[in-house]
């Protein structure tokens, strides 16, 4: 959004190097006011009190850190059994539903 308004330079000194230095906007004392040359030279500025800080969000896709790889996924003969077992297991329970349904 562009306007017609003439753009008010203000008078001010570098936080960082103390040098003279103008900006575009009315420095209240609150937050540090920076040169051209330091702006540019800051990799991150610092964090102000109250400030959003963004931070880097996991995601659904990442892996937890106690995650441990399972070594095969191949079912051994013990599964097997445990699945059979399990079969028989279901098949009684099939039929005593069987006969209370028969009951009703």
């Amino acid at each position: 959004m562009k306007t017609d308004r003439p753009i008010t330079i203000y008078k001010t000194i570098c936080d960082t190097c103390h040098q003279a230095c103008e900006v575009p906007f009315k420095p209240n004392g609150k937050k540090p006011v920076f040169c051209d040359a330091c702006f540019k030279n800051m990799r991150e500025p610092a964090p102000v009190e109250g400030a959003y800080v963004r931070r880097k969000d996991k995601t659904v896709f990442d892996t937890p850190d106690n995650f441990v790889a399972p070594g095969s996924l191949s079912p051994t003969t013990d599964t097997n059994a445990t699945i059979m077992q399990l079969k028989r297991e279901l098949s009684s329970a099939n039929a005593k539903l069987d006969k209370l349904i028969d009951m009703f």
